[in-house]
C-alpha cells in the first residue's frame, strides 16, 4: 500500500506530542514520511524510484522555506530590537555618563574624567596612565586610596612635562592593603555622551571620543 504525504502526516501528527507538532518541518518528519512509505508500500508494485526522488525533492524544497521563514522571522526581530535599543541610548545624547572602561581614546585636547572604585581601603595605590604600548606615560597619583569612590583626571601631561600624543590609552590601578595583598578596583570613564553608533557589536555610545557598549554605561547625571 502506497502512503501519500499527506497521509503519512496525518499519522505523525496523530502520534505526536502536541508540543512537537509546531516541528513538522524538519527533517526528522521528512524521514518520517520517507519509512513510511517505504514500509507500506505493496513489495509487488515498489514505488517507482523517479516518484521517491521528486516527493524528496519537494519535502526539501519545503523544509529549506520553512527554515528561510524562520530566519527571516529572526532577522526582523533582530531589527526591531536594535531600533528600539538606538532610540533608547538617542536620548543618552548630551548627558553626563560614566561607563565601565579602563581603556579610553585621547583626543590630544580635552581632559580625561576618571572614577576609581575600590573594594576596601589601600594604603598603597599608583595611578598610571599607560599608551597601547604597555608603556607608563605618566603616574597620576601615589598614595593611599580611601574604599568607595575617588575621581581623577588626566589633561594629557606626560612625566616628561610633554603633551601625550592622540591615541588610545588606558588606566592602570595598583592598590595594595596594610598587608601588601592586592586590593580589587575598578574604573569608569566619565564625560558627555556625544554620539551613539550601532555597530556589528552592538550600540556604543561614544563618551568624548571613546566608545563604549551600552552594556556597560553604570550612570547618567
Amino acid at each position: 500500500m502506497l502512503v501519500n504525504t499527506a497521509q503519512a502526516t496525518q499519522a505523525t501528527q496523530a502520534t505526536a506530542p502536541t508540543s512537537n507538532r509546531n516541528n513538522l518541518g524538519t527533517k526528522d518528519i521528512f524521514l518520517k514520511i520517507l519509512i513510511a512509505q517505504m514500509q507500506n508500500q505493496d513489495p509487488l508494485k515498489p514505488q517507482d524510484a523517479a516518484q521517491q526522488a521528486t516527493q524528496l525533492a519537494q519535502f526539501n524544497m519545503v523544509e529549506q522555506q520553512i527554515s528561510t521563514n524562520t530566519l527571516l522571522g529572526d532577522i526582523k526581530s533582530g531589527i526591531q530590537s536594535q531600533s528600539s535599543n538606538m532610540a533608547t541610548a538617542s536620548s543618552l545624547i548630551g548627558h553626563q555618563a560614566a561607563a565601565q572602561s579602563s581603556q579610553f581614546t585621547f583626543d590630544g585636547i580635552a581632559a580625561q574624567q576618571f572614577n576609581i572604585d575600590t573594594t576596601q581601603g589601600a594604603p598603597t595605590a599608583t595611578v598610571d596612565v599607560v599608551n597601547s604600548a604597555g608603556q607608563v606615560v605618566k603616574t597620576l597619583y601615589t598614595g593611599s586610596l580611601a574604599a568607595g569612590t575617588s575621581a581623577v583626571s588626566w589633561n594629557g601631561a606626560t612625566n616628561s612635562g610633554a603633551t601625550a600624543a592622540p591615541g588610545q590609552y588606558s588606566l592602570n590601578i595598583t592598590a595594595s592593603d596594610i598587608n601588601g595583598q592586592p586590593v580589587a578596583s575598578t574604573v569608569q570613564i566619565t564625560g558627555l555622551v556625544k554620539a551613539i553608533r550601532l555597530t556589528p557589536n552592538g550600540v556604543f555610545a561614544d563618551i568624548g571620543k571613546t566608545p563604549v557598549s551600552m552594556a556597560n554605561i553604570a550612570k547618567i547625571y
